[in-house]
């Protein structure tokens, strides 16, 4: 059976936009016949890497930090797929999602090895790593916003790039929550696709890479929504709605 290991990344949690297209994804995969677990990162106690080595020399494959971590490293590395979902902060994950990335390095041989043109890290022995999934939204309407998070994934896969990527721009759009019987169904018809092809044939399908890549509302549409969305919440409080920011 198929183990998905779902971590969703956003501080937000289960009321989060990750959520809401974690959700039908995550049913899909169930619907196939996988084992899904989902971890809410927030909640776990989680300390950052202090970058001391002491998992590849005094405690080899051990973390000095008694923490959620070790739990979590069990989990991940009986997975055969871990799911990173985020929300993109500053074009990249969510800082505590990105410390759970970073508290890895247990997993990881400290001799440097060359592969192709650069020089990398072997799996410790007896270790494992599961292929990854990307999924993520953004507040910004457009795709290209996501460029280093991809970049990212793709050097952490050396180069192969996650078993499925999903993108989402325009996330706020979706508000916060699952919501089937709306305007998005077709969306999350195609996240529920996406879910189970995963588990039946380890990729997505064009087909389903082209519904997910359509934009869930035009940029202009979406941009006039969500600045007016700030400047009733800056009148509710007080504030003056007019725009803050300069050109």
């Amino acid at each position: 059976m198929t183990h998905i290991l779902a971590l969703n990344g956003s501080p937000r949690g289960v009321r989060s936009n990750t959520a809401a297209i974690l959700t039908p994804f995550l049913e899909g995969a169930r619907e196939a016949g996988a084992r899904v677990e989902t971890l809410i990162v927030r909640d776990l106690d989680i300390g950052f890497c202090q970058g001391c080595f002491t998992c590849w020399t005094a405690t080899p494959g051990v973390c000095c930090q008694k923490d959620d971590m070790a739990g979590v490293l069990e989990r991940f590395q009986a997975a055969d797929y871990a799911v990173f979902a985020t929300p993109l902060y500053h074009y990249g994950m969510a800082a505590k999602l990105k410390a759970l990335l970073e508290r890895t390095l247990p997993l990881l041989d400290p001799y440097l090895v060359r592969r192709g043109r650069l020089t990398t890290h072997n799996l410790r022995r007896g270790a494992r790593f599961p292929r990854l999934v990307l999924v993520s939204n953004c507040g910004f309407p457009e795709r290209d916003h996501f460029r280093s998070l991809v970049e990212q994934f793709r050097q952490l896969t050396e180069g192969r790039g996650p078993a499925a990527t999903i993108l989402v721009p325009a996330g706020e759009a979706l508000g916060r929550r699952y919501s089937p019987g709306g305007p998005f169904d077709w969306f999350y018809e195609a996240l529920r696709r996406a879910g189970a092809e995963l588990v039946k044939e380890g990729r997505l399908s064009p087909e389903t890479q082209e519904i997910l890549a359509r934009p869930l509302v035009s940029p202009e549409i979406y941009n006039e929504a969500a600045n007016r969305g700030f400047d009733s919440l800056l009148a509710s409080r007080g504030k003056d709605p007019g725009r803050l920011g300069g050109e």
